[in-house]
C-alpha cells in the first residue's frame, strides 16, 4: 500500500508538470522507440536481514504500439549482506553456511499494456520475467569445498516473474516516468529469508525516457 501511495502522489505531481507542455508538439507515445535511464530502490531480504532497501541504477528500452509494447531493462542494485544455505560442520551436524553477498544485476523483459491513455499522460502495466545474478558471493569463513562451491553457484542466479505498474508523462524534450515492481522471492536464492512471511521483493523506479523514433517503418 505504501508503494501504491507513492506512485499515486508522483503521478499527480507529474500531471501538474505536464500541463504547460500540453499545447506543445513532440513525438507521439504510440508506435515509438524509447531509450531511458533510471534510478530507484529495491527492498530485499536475506538470511541475516528482513526488508532492507538498497539503491539501484540502470538503463532501459521501451517499444510502444497503440495498446501494448515491449520493455527490456538492465540495472544493478548496490547492496552488501549475508546469505545462507544448509550445510554440515566437521562433526556432521546440520548448520547454516553463510556467504558474503555484494551487489545484484537484473535483466528484465516484459510485455506492456497501455490503458487509459491521455495526450501527455500514459499509464502502463506489464508482466514478464527477470533474470537475477549476484555480483560477488564468497564463503564467509574459509574456502568452500566442492559441495559448498556447487551450492553457492546454484544460489547466485535465479529467474522470477515480475509485475510492473507505472506512469509516463510527456515533457519536452523528453518524458519522465515513475513505476513500481514486484517479483516473487525464490527460496533457492541468496536474497531470501525462510523465516519471513513476505514472499515478494519489490521496489520503485523513476527516470527519463527519450523518444528516438517510430517503431513502425511507414511507407512513403
Amino acid at each position: 500500500m505504501r508503494l501504491l501511495r507513492i506512485l499515486a502522489m508522483a503521478t499527480a505531481v507529474a500531471a501538474l508538470l505536464a500541463q504547460p507542455s500540453a499545447a506543445q508538439g513532440g513525438r507521439q507515445f504510440k508506435d515509438a522507440w524509447f531509450w531511458g535511464a533510471k534510478a530507484g530502490t529495491l527492498v530485499y531480504s536475506s538470511a541475516t536481514t528482513n526488508s532492507s532497501a538498497a539503491p539501484l541504477f540502470g538503463g532501459e528500452w521501451l517499444i510502444t504500439r497503440t495498446h501494448g509494447g515491449l520493455y527490456v531493462a538492465f540495472d544493478q542494485t548496490y547492496l552488501t549482506t549475508k546469505g545462507g544455505f544448509a550445510g554440515r560442520d566437521l562433526t556432521g551436524q546440520a548448520v547454516t553456511q553463510y556467504v558474503d553477498v555484494g551487489n545484484l544485476r537484473r535483466l528484465t523483459a516484459a510485455m506492456m499494456a497501455f490503458p487509459m491513455q491521455q495526450p501527455n499522460i500514459h499509464p502502463y502495466a506489464g508482466i514478464g520475467f527477470s533474470f537475477y545474478q549476484l555480483g560477488h558471493v564468497n564463503l564467509a569463513a574459509g574456502s568452500p569445498n566442492p559441495a559448498q562451491a556447487d551450492s553457492i553457484q546454484a544460489r547466485k542466479t535465479t529467474v522470477s516473474p515480475i509485475l510492473i505498474v507505472g506512469t509516463q508523462v510527456r515533457l519536452l524534450p523528453a518524458s519522465v516516468f515513475i513505476q513500481g515492481f514486484a517479483s516473487p522471492t525464490q527460496k533457492a536464492f541468496f536474497l531470501s529469508n525462510d523465516a519471513e512471511t513476505r514472499t515478494f521483493q519489490f521496489g520503485f523506479e523513476f527516470g527519463v525516457r527519450y523518444n528516438v523514433g517510430g517503431s513502425i517503418d511507414r511507407g512513403r
